[in-house]
């Protein structure tokens, strides 16, 4: 089993030009399957049925793990069987019989107001070279609502501070898109690559944006667990949040849609090109959080917020006490 999982891998490496992050993926969630399989004393890929693999999604479906985990298992299931189907493997796609179960589209948590990023952005110190860095990270997060991977992924040629916009490379969708940031940020950045960035660098060389404090190429998984370590506790401490970079990109979304919304403009599209989204479906979202247009809506137009307020008034406890005190016995 492991010799045609091995030849997948290399067909979506060499064929698909995929990356080696989804190649690995593919292995991981395929291995689920073969351990599946071994412990059915089923040793030949050959012989898998379609009874085996409805068996083998029961099980996937009944784990806790997250519903987009389960879809990403059955998905690269489903497309193994295709592969040896069409390359002569297999004499039937019995990979047809798995359903991936449907998207859920959860409304981000974390969003941060506005109080609460201006404080987070007091948080890096401006008396070092890494609290700096911090500070033109974050800012960047907010104003492109890059994805943090996306961010780590720049490098210097991918940005232009004349148009203040940067080139996003193989996002998640796998095209490239521009986004935009405001000139504030980009005054920031100029101040970042003439001045930090090549202290950071010490000797070394690199044409990424953004540098470790060793002098390497910074990750986002390193800066993440740095983030976490750092920020992280004193924003929940404070407002009771879990603060994590990627708050940034939803804030920064729901924070443009409610500004756009209360002048009566049509944002979502502009927004979705922004950050990337092939879909309007998964920009929408963000109508569920951006509430101050909808609230202001309520208190301008809600007939309990107009004259009907009063015909439905209900008495307070002094009404009820005040007559009974008066009361003779």
């Amino acid at each position: 089993m492991e010799t045609y999982v091995n030849e997948y891998i290399d067909f979506l490496l060499k064929t698909k030009a995929t990356s080696i992050a989804y190649a690995n993926y593919s292995a991981s969630h395929l291995r689920k399957l073969i351990k599946f399989f071994e412990e059915k004393e089923l040793k030949d890929m050959t012989k898998v049925t379609r009874v085996h693999l409805d068996e083998f999604q029961q099980s996937i479906m009944q784990k806790t793990c997250a519903s987009a985990t389960k879809k990403s298992i059955l998905s690269t299931v489903a497309l193994f069987f295709r592969f040896l189907y069409d390359y002569g493997y297999i004499e039937e796609n019995v990979g047809l019989v798995i359903e991936t179960p449907r998207k859920e589209h959860k409304i981000p948590r974390s969003i941060m107001n506005e109080e609460e990023i201006k404080f987070l952005l007091t948080l890096p110190s401006c008396d070092d070279l890494m609290g700096l860095r911090d500070i033109y990270i974050m800012k960047l997060l907010y104003s492109s609502a890059m994805r943090p991977k996306e961010i780590f992924n720049l490098k210097l040629e991918n940005i232009d501070l004349k148009r203040n916009q940067a080139i996003v490379r193989r996002p998640k969708n796998r095209r490239d898109h521009i986004v935009h940031f405001d000139r504030y940020t980009a005054y920031y950045l100029k101040k970042y690559i003439k001045n930090a960035r090549p202290w950071l660098l010490h000797d070394k060389t690199s044409d990424y944006l953004f540098i470790s404090a060793i002098g390497t190429d910074l990750s986002s998984s390193s800066w993440g667990t740095y983030f976490r370590n750092k920020y992280k506790p004193i924003m929940e401490k404070k407002f009771k949040k879990n603060i994590t970079p990627y708050a940034f990109r939803h804030t920064s979304a729901t924070h443009w849609l409610d500004s756009g919304a209360r002048q009566k403009r049509d944002v979502l599209p502009y927004i979705q090109r922004q950050l990337g989204h092939e879909s309007l479906e998964s920009t929408a979202i963000y109508t569920h959080v951006a509430i101050e247009p909808l609230r202001e809506i309520f208190k301008k137009y809600h007939p309990r917020e107009l004259t009907l307020k009063n015909l439905h008034k209900i008495p307070s406890p002094e009404d009820i006490i005040s007559p009974l005190e008066g009361e003779e016995d």
